[in-house]
């Protein structure tokens, strides 16, 4: 434990209530703005016990005593109900537990009324029991992992959706600084942005960046966006008195055409019917949403006046000797030569955190920019049971260079890099709305397919037209539908290799009894299995009644005929083919989930499509969602449909909630 007098921070003042209260509307945004009641939650502090982590939960409890002067926090979408510091013992060192307890103790005793909770890594998960984790080359990173997926798991236990930490200016300066020697362009050297998802919970649900759609369906949500009936009248009498009538009729039949020119397009480039042989439309998945926030509200405090408010306010603090190992970490490196040597003015804090800010201002711009070009592109469709999108993209008109112009080439040549930037920036979008993959391709790394989709973008001395053809990049494939005018482009999931593992989940299997004769009483007592992330862009989960195990994986080419001929008639073949024929053409088709029974790999679903063998829902029910993509260029329908295997929330209730859990169009 560290105290230090306050006679060596003269220069430094504490941080007031007023401060930390700007800081925290600055950081902790709503991250939904269509809400109309909010349900108060607590929120979660990460304390290590340094003076940072410390200073943080001085000014937490501070909050929470004068809650009611201030007339209520509010934190991203919620009011504040409490704050809880959790204290991670990462197991690491002789005495870490004793290090632990004494953190807790002090927060106990010194920022009430915030409360303590101890909470150990479990390196068994990741290690074998018998290797010690201090051994191992990449701690660092496995206790980072490990770390975050505990606070994820234990914050969404506590209800809590939004954990602060205690990273500060000091620490900004650090990664400026690490990632200036690493090498890193200007978007990396933005350095730690005051709010994220939280990192390393990918595939935990109710944790990474889902948990909406649940929160919708419970009795008393805790983001409640159904209006009220008063509401619903005044946005009734609005709505009347500033529509323009002709001009809703007209955007009304825009609107609706795209999805009757997109089935007819398709039923005609691939083949289908056509008229009362159209494939019926799919039922979109919901799509998932929310999740736990990090925020950290002390980003724009320098370190001596986190020392300053712990040393006027009594608040111990307790330093880890390994912070002054260079030898440990690259940022225990980058302390140690900020500290004992004198840098150039470029590499000094006040020049690295204004060199910050300006690459902020910069992405802020360049995504600003992106964003308005991308409204250019024309989305016909986004297939969630099948995750394809088919769009049109625009060309781009570079502007005539003056002939005065000093040098026309040199600027030319700089509108089209700029112009070729923003063309792989909207190239990544649409890879996100797709892709499998966690980390999306690079801009760099997008310069083939910007020339093959953007032909107008090659430049005069490269090749004017790059014939379109079928491109992969980043699990992702680019097919172009070749004789459209204009040029549409479909992308889908990329076609499994052979060498790489397919996805799969297999699911528990319940005993059946001898002489079991009420196969529908037995189903009643299978419960749901934990929602888990299949293929990185479904999120899973079933019941399952069935004597064997079950598992999802992908739809099988040779599993297509014995499937469609156990199904239950003609109609239902017909639809079948015809669902594949136009939503999930060619290769796409075998990039679907599909449902197997393990005792001989068996298809007996495609629950994506809605098509199954026969009584199977007697045994097995299934819900699939999508997770979570940017749809705010799209124009979705707004009336929702459940997507399960015929079970699931119902009512009037769950019917309302699930209609507005997407944007009006």
């Amino acid at each position: 434990m560290t105290t230090i007098p306050a006679v060596l921070h003269r220069s430094a003042r504490a941080i007031t209530l007023d401060e930390f209260l700007d800081a925290l509307r600055a950081t902790c945004t709503p991250r939904f703005q269509h809400i109309r009641e909010q349900v108060p939650r607590p929120v979660a502090l990460a304390i290590s016990g340094g003076v940072d982590s410390m200073a943080l939960a001085h000014l937490c409890a501070t909050v929470q005593k004068e809650k009611a002067k201030i007339g209520g926090v509010m934190i991203s979408d919620n009011p504040l109900s409490s704050f809880r510091a959790f204290v991670v013992d990462h197991g690491l060192r002789e005495g870490s537990s004793q290090e632990a307890r004494s953190v807790a103790g002090a927060i106990a005793k010194h920022t009430h009324p915030v409360k303590p909770h101890l909470l150990r890594l479990r390196w068994d998960e990741v290690i074998p029991s018998d290797v010690h984790p201090s051994t191992l080359p990449n701690v660092e990173t496995l206790a980072r992992r490990l770390r975050y997926r505990r606070l994820g798991t234990v914050a969404h236990k506590w209800l809590m959706t939004s954990i602060f930490t205690a990273h500060h200016e000091d620490d900004q300066y650090e990664t400026v600084m690490m990632r200036l020697l690493l090498g890193h362009g200007y978007r990396g050297l933005q350095g730690m942005r005051r709010a994220t998802d939280i990192p390393e919970c990918h595939d935990l649900h109710l944790v990474n960046r889902s948990g909406f759609v649940d929160d919708q369906l419970q009795k008393n949500p805790f983001h409640n966006n159904i209006p009220t009936s008063t509401q619903r009248k005044g946005i009734r009498r609005e709505m009347r008195e500033e529509a323009d009538h002709a001009a809703l009729t007209r955007e009304m039949a825009v609107s609706i055409r795209p999805l009757d020119d997109h089935l007819a397009f398709l039923d005609a480039y691939y083949g289908g019917a056509g008229g009362s042989k159209r494939a019926p439309p799919l039922a979109p998945l919901d799509m998932e949403d929310g999740g736990i926030s990090i925020f950290r509200p002390l980003l724009h405090f320098s370190k001596d006046r986190l020392i300053a408010t712990c040393v006027e306010n009594g608040i111990p603090w307790f330093e880890d000797p390994t912070n002054a190992d260079q030898t440990m970490t690259i940022r225990n490196s980058v302390r140690h030569m900020v500290k004992h040597h004198e840098l150039p003015t470029a590499l000094q804090k006040p020049a690295l955190l204004d060199l910050s800010a300006r690459c902020r201002a910069r992405v802020a711009a360049e995504e600003a920019e992106t964003r308005r070009m991308f409204k250019l592109v024309v989305m016909h469709n986004f297939e969630t049971a099948t995750g394809t999108v088919l769009v049109e993209l625009p060309q781009f008109s570079l502007p005539t260079v003056p002939a005065r112009c000093s040098s026309p080439v040199a600027r030319r040549q700089k509108r089209l890099d700029r112009y070729r930037l923003v063309a792989a920036r909207m190239i990544r979008k649409l890879l996100a709305m797709v892709t499998p993959e966690q980390d999306i391709t690079q801009e760099a790394q997008l310069g083939h397919l910007v020339s093959m989709l953007f032909p107008s973008l090659t430049g005069e001395d490269a090749l004017k037209t790059v014939e379109p053809k079928p491109y992969v990049i980043c699990g992702v494939q680019f097919t172009p539908l070749l004789g459209t005018q204009p040029l549409r482009w479909m992308l889908a999931r990329a076609p499994y290799v052979s060498n790489v593992p397919r996805p799969r989940l297999v699911r528990a299997w319940m005993p059946l009894p001898e002489g079991w004769e009420e196969p529908a009483e037995f189903y009643k007592r299978a419960k749901w299995h934990e929602w888990e992330l299949y293929d990185g862009r479904y999120w899973v989960r079933t019941k399952n009644s069935f004597p064997v195990k079950i598992i999802v994986a992908p739809f099988e080419a040779e599993h297509q005929k014995p499937f469609r001929e156990s199904l239950a008639d003609d109609n239902v073949r017909d639809r079948l083919s015809r669902l594949l024929k136009v939503h999930a053409p060619s290769k796409v088709r075998y990039t679907l989930p599909a449902i197997y029974a393990q005792a001989d790999l068996h298809l007996i679903a495609l629950p994506t499509l809605g098509v199954q063998l026969p009584g199977v829902e007697d045994w097995l029910t299934w819900e699939f969602r999508y997770r979570k993509v940017d749809v705010s260029p799209l124009r979705l329908d707004w009336r929702r449909r459940s997507s399960h295997g015929g079970h699931g929330p119902r009512g009037r209730t769950a019917r309302r909630r699930r209609q507005y859990l997407r944007p009006f169009p």
